[in-house]
């Protein structure tokens, strides 16, 4: 068994990394409030409360998953490695501890404050190319956005499971799960013009098809009437 404690505590190298840290979860948690209010907007009459959701983002090669907790001490047990772990409480980083181990492929993580808190707990995970699996069970409603430019629900090119879920397109695309048990989810995701193309192709692979088996059929009717010349 292999055990690594962090030792961190946020932030771990001084008032100017805990600055820097505050800003940088100050506009994570804005895009997420964009990215929740996006979703209401481009719902229609489909009210969506995401308000307790788990939210994923899948951009820059990374997933980055903001959690809602509240309490002291939460524990993370996941299939693989994550990273940049924080909690997050009125804008702001909040003071913890994060122990890592590892025993048998499982990492399991120790996340521990000072005081009770009620916010966000965020990490990161890895992708891999155009698929995502959670990296953690998940629960309750869950939203992933799909990077920009690119949608999922297609099954020749990418779809997104366990089902059921609901697809809700807008300037992002975004997949959303009310999950009544603890559950890996996982969403294979394309760019908007792919089913065009795909389709292209398949039309040209047709033509394709059609002209060599007319000329094969013409090959044939020719060695016929050689045949029948010969006798």
């Amino acid at each position: 068994m292999r055990e690594r404690s962090s030792g961190y505590t946020a932030p771990a190298q001084g008032e100017d990394t805990r600055a820097s840290g505050s800003s940088a979860g100050f506009d994570r948690t804005v895009l997420f409030a964009l990215a929740v209010s996006l979703l209401i907007l481009t719902s229609g009459s489909r009210s969506l409360d995401l308000n307790n959701a788990t939210v994923v983002d899948l951009a820059g090669g990374r997933a980055v998953i903001e959690q809602p907790v509240s309490g002291k001490t939460f524990n993370i047990t996941a299939i693989a490695r994550i990273e940049n772990i924080s909690v997050m409480s009125n804008s702001n980083v909040v003071r913890c501890s994060v122990e890592e181990s590892f025993w048998r492929g499982v990492y399991r993580y120790r996340i521990a404050s000072d005081e009770p808190v009620s916010g966000i707990l965020r990490y990161e995970a890895p992708m891999r190319g155009q698929q995502f699996v959670s990296p953690v069970l998940l629960n309750g409603t869950v939203a992933v956005m799909i990077p920009e430019g690119y949608t999922t629900g297609a099954r020749a090119l990418g779809i997104p499971r366990p089902g059921p879920y609901e697809i809700i397109e807008g300037n992002r695309t975004a997949v959303v799960w009310r999950l009544e048990r603890d559950s890996i989810i996982e969403v294979g995701f394309y760019r908007n013009d792919a089913p065009q193309i795909l389709g292209y192709f398949f039309v040209l692979l047709l033509a394709a098809g059609i002209f060599l088996a007319a000329g094969y059929y013409s090959s044939i009717r020719r060695l016929e009437a050689m045949r029948r010349g010969l006798r």
